[in-house]
């Protein structure tokens, strides 16, 4: 096929007689080392995908690979358990505090604020299923994790009371997340003589337990609970985008850690070659697809204007103590996201195929993450202020996953899978304008951060899916015409499944 249109490409006799007669009387040995010069291009294009193609394991390889499938699950089950033990032990002398960005909720005209929440715990990942897949170079995993503690504390507003009765109430917060479960796939990659586990494909499964404490004078302390099915668990879910975070992230470390550690020649009696030819083929395959639909993504978002995205304002309640009586009232205007121009891929990406559908995961960033607000006003006593609110978020990561079913005669049913936040770090923050209520400065970029995290991130992850869903309905587009040639059209759908 890829012959066919290297073929289409040369001109004929005529064509190129044609050509020369009629274009500045260019040389004949110069417009003839031009055309040399891109047939070699397109040949060396041409080989190089067909080894992408054929990059298939054989039958015998197959079976080769299955024998040690047990033997490198048994060993890596069984370093990872010991690490979790170690971990385990480790907690009951040294106390690990994982801390969490302030979170703001809006329910109508009630203002929810929690603040200084942390997770003081370890997680343990137990083992319920942890498979190899050397065939496909993925690890499939089943974890279950204790009971995970989140407390913190609360304040709660309602913008209408204020204005006829100023109370609040505030108190301590828990929540307790329990059969929380961790199940999917993890790409491995192979980097010089190691397994690694790079992209992380899972799901979690929950449940909450929402508690309360407050006092109702010096020496009464009232406790509530709250146990609702989980979708209707709002603060639950709220707090579970940042706890997944922290989960994933020490779930990438402590795997990684263990799985490093094995040698790819020595695990496969040094009959490895052929392995890290498929790791290079799916990786190269992977690669290339993603950065196709990326470069068109980005593309759209620059056509559409959308390299700064709108963000909504939020609007704050607060004290100056807990026991003060004054109560200001901080509202931001509209805020901004930019510059979605500069998504790009993190890392190799991970590639799954089977008889249906072909994945592609893995995670980007934005090398300009800026997110602010132009202007706020915030009024406390006799203070009547206005500002600015400028944040930089150094390190971000997306998860992303693009699905492509394998029938032709369906091209509808290629779609982004899943995109996510996974991590949001090393934020800076300037807040100009608060003057005598510089007290106040902390609070504000912790207010920024949360209402990123609750609330801005979804749009930005909204356009980053419109995006990829318009770069992959233009390529389903090009790949569906027919051409003059009637099938080189298609090239690229085709190029990118295994024959």
């Amino acid at each position: 096929m890829l012959a066919i249109f290297i073929t289409s490409l040369i001109p004929s006799d005529l064509e190129l007689s044609h050509f020369i007669h009629t274009s500045c009387n260019i040389p004949i040995k110069f417009v003839m080392l031009i055309w040399i010069r891109v047939l070699f291009f397109l040949l060396m294009y041409s080989t190089f995908w067909r080894r992408v193609e054929s990059e298939e394991l054989t039958s015998e390889y197959v079976s080769f690979l299955e024998q040690f499938n047990p033997n490198i699950q048994e060993n890596i089950v069984s370093a990872f358990n010991n690490e979790m033990a170690r971990n385990h032990r480790r907690k009951n002398f040294i106390k690990t505090v994982h801390n969490l960005d302030t979170i703001l909720l809006s329910l109508d005209n009630t203002k929810i604020e929690l603040s200084k929440l942390t997770l003081e715990w370890l997680p343990d990942f137990k083992v319920i299923n942890l498979g190899v897949n050397l065939c496909k170079l993925c690890l499939d995993i089943d974890f279950k994790l204790d009971d995970l503690p989140v407390s913190g504390n609360y304040e709660v507003n309602n913008v209408a009371l204020q204005n006829v009765l100023p109370v609040s109430s505030n108190g301590a917060i828990t929540v307790v997340y329990t059969d929380v479960t961790v199940k999917g796939r993890v790409g491995l990659l192979i980097q010089g003589d190691s397994f690694v586990p790079e992209n992380y494909d899972v799901d979690y499964t929950w449940n909450s337990e929402v508690s309360v404490s407050y006092f109702i004078n010096r020496d009464t302390k009232v406790e509530a609970k709250v146990t609702r099915p989980t979708d209707d668990q709002i603060i639950a879910k709220t707090i579970w985008t940042q706890l997944k975070e922290v989960l994933t992230t020490i779930l990438k470390d402590q795997l990684k850690g263990v799985v490093v550690e094995y040698s790819v020649q020595e695990s496969l009696a040094d009959e490895d070659e052929k392995l890290r030819q498929l790791a290079q083929s799916q990786l190269t395959k992977a690669n290339g697809l993603f950065d196709t639909l990326l470069c068109a993504a980005k593309d759209y978002l620059v056509a559409k204007d959308l390299r700064t995205i709108e963000t909504p304002p939020f609007e704050v309640l607060y004290r100056g103590k807990l026991s003060s009586t004054e109560t200001g009232l901080f509202e931001s205007g509209n805020g901004y996201i930019k510059d979605l121009s500069t998504l790009s891929r993190l890392s190799d990406l991970s590639l799954f195929e089977d008889e249906r559908q072909l994945l592609v995961y893995g995670t980007l960033g934005m090398r300009e993450f800026k997110h602010g607000y132009d202007s706020f006003k915030t009024k406390f006593e006799d203070n009547d202020l206005t500002g600015s609110l400028k944040a930089q978020v150094r390190g971000t990561e997306i998860f992303v996953k693009l699905s492509f079913e394998k029938s032709e005669e369906s091209p509808q049913k290629t779609k982004v899978e899943k995109i996510e936040t996974r991590l949001l770090r090393d934020t800076a923050i300037d807040t100009s304008g608060l003057g005598s209520l510089s007290w106040l400065i902390p609070t504000t970029q912790s207010w920024v951060l949360g209402h990123l995290r609750s609330t801005s991130m979804d749009i930005l992850l909204k356009q980053i899916e419109a995006a990829f869903s318009y770069a992959i309905e233009a390529e389903m587009k090009k790949t569906t015409t027919t051409g003059s040639d009637g099938d080189n059209s298609r090239l690229f759908w085709k190029s990118i499944f295994s024959k």
